[in-house]
This record gives structure tokens, C-alpha cells and sequence, in this order.
């Protein structure tokens, strides 16, 4: 489901319809705008996809 959500937030073409798409899509947005160094965004970037992934791997069970 991450890489559906990630393709459809990178290309804008909803070929897969995720409905967490644009609730993600804001988050990221407003985790760069408080975030100016990238060493920042790519930190707290990963730690957006990881509570995802967690939240699927989770709801698999």
C-alpha cells in the first residue's frame, strides 16, 4: 500500500485510488513547510513512512 500511496502522491495520476492520499499528501506538505534543512525533512520523512508501514503491517494481523 505505501508505494500505491507514494506513486499516486508523486505522480498525481490516482492510478490506485488510495483513499490516505490526500491525508498524507497535507502531512508531508506541512512537515516541509516547519522544516527548512533537509537533513530535518528526510528524518522526519522517514518517520512519517514508518509509522505507516507500521500501521499497515499491523492491520495484516
Amino acid at each position: 500500500p505505501i508505494a500505491e500511496i507514494v506513486h499516486d502522491i508523486d505522480l498525481k495520476d490516482e492510478k490506485f485510488g488510495r483513499q490516505e492520499v490526500p491525508g498524507i499528501e497535507r502531512l508531508i506538505d506541512g512537515m516541509i513547510l516547519a522544516q527548512k534543512e533537509d537533513e530535518m525533512r528526510l528524518t522526519r520523512g522517514m518517520a512519517i513512512f514508518d509509522d505507516l508501514y507500521e500501521y499497515f503491517r499491523r492491520r495484516r494481523e
